[in-house]
């Protein structure tokens, strides 16, 4: 703890530019950071030293770019249930998981990978988020069924619903193989976004934030979308719906003005 200092978080923070990470990722590596410090300091493992981070950035930059709009996502949907889709298999089978991590209220791929058969019961999946630990119950409606019973693992000895991982749940082989399947699904994904002809890259995110700012667009409310997504905390789904809320405030705006003039 005593090499954390200001100046190599800094050089920390340079570095993972350098490697070409996102703002919102060198946040995340940060705040872990943080919050491994303070455990430290609540343990009288390390003295306590104000503004250690106060030079590094652990903000959340809001990226409209990561939703797409309601008829790119119709697209995609329809693209997904199409037996004659002009897709190689393999980026059929991508965007069959796409579609069903929308159907099922934007759930993370990490989710995905990790669920396990017995959190299914008829149709409905109770699991815990990896990210937060809360619990999440989600009914599957009739086409997130279908493509659930398409996809599902056929491994019957295999705990996981999806075939994704074969080595037991918290081992480091299980976490390198999740790994090794969010860079292929992220690069077909693109692949994918490419040959039907999207104009911004789509990844394993722009399921989740697509759900969440078309469910704002239907005008349901930050506390139920944030429940329904599982979020920490409603501050983390206004991250998302910034840009957006931007928008209608601007739109008022317009609105007032016209309305007097």
């Amino acid at each position: 703890m005593d090499a954390l200092t200001p100046s190599w978080l800094k050089s920390f923070e340079a570095y993972l530019r350098s490697s070409g990470n996102c703002w919102n990722t060198i946040s995340t590596y940060m705040r872990i950071l943080n919050a491994a410090y303070n455990e430290a300091v609540t343990t009288n493992y390390a003295v306590f030293r104000p503004l250690l981070f106060n030079k590094v950035y652990t903000g959340v930059v809001s990226d409209r770019q990561n939703a797409l709009d309601t008829q790119d996502m119709e697209k995609l949907i329809k693209l997904s249930f199409d037996e004659n889709s002009p897709l190689k298999p393999i980026l059929q089978q991508t965007l069959q998981y796409f579609t069903m991590m929308f159907l099922l209220r934007g759930m993370p791929f990490v989710d995905i990978v990790y669920l396990k058969k017995r959190e299914l019961k008829h149709n409905t999946i109770s699991y815990r988020r990896m990210k937060t630990g809360r619990p999440l119950i989600v009914e599957l409606e009739a086409p997130a069924l279908v493509l659930l019973n398409a996809l599902a693992n056929k491994n019957e000895s295999s705990p996981y619903l999806f075939p994704f991982l074969h080595h037991p749940d918290g081992s480091e082989k299980a976490y390198k193989e999740y790994r090794t399947a969010l860079k292929n699904f992220n690069n077909r994904l693109e692949v994918i976004g490419k040959e039907v002809g999207l104009k911004q890259k789509i990844t394993t995110y722009t399921a989740r934030h697509t759900w969440v700012t078309i469910a704002f667009n239907c005008n349901i409310s930050s506390a139920i979308i944030s429940q329904a997504v599982g979020h920490s905390s409603i501050k983390v789904t206004e991250t998302y719906l910034k840009p957006f809320q931007q928008a209608a405030i601007d739109a008022a705006n317009k609105q007032v003005i016209q309305q007097v003039m």
